[in-house]
């Protein structure tokens, strides 16, 4: 899933870091209108700590290495 300048805002991206996305990449929203999202720099111990606990609350599959972060 790209967005118009999406190859420049990643390239800026600090070395241990990623982006967070809102509405999620999986929403509805965000297939509508990709370019409309809200994007921003985070650490990526936040961008897996979100993904654990998504997997964690959708059901009994172990989120794996992420789980530890």
């Amino acid at each position: 899933m790209r967005w118009p300048g999406w190859r420049e805002e990643t390239t800026a991206l600090a070395v241990g870091h990623g982006l967070s996305v809102y509405p999620f990449l999986w929403s509805e929203e965000a297939h509508a209108d990709l370019a409309a999202t809200s994007r921003r720099p985070v650490p990526m111990r936040e961008v897996l700590g979100v993904a654990a606990d998504f997997a964690r609350q959708m059901g009994p599959s172990d989120p794996g290495f992420l789980g530890d972060v």
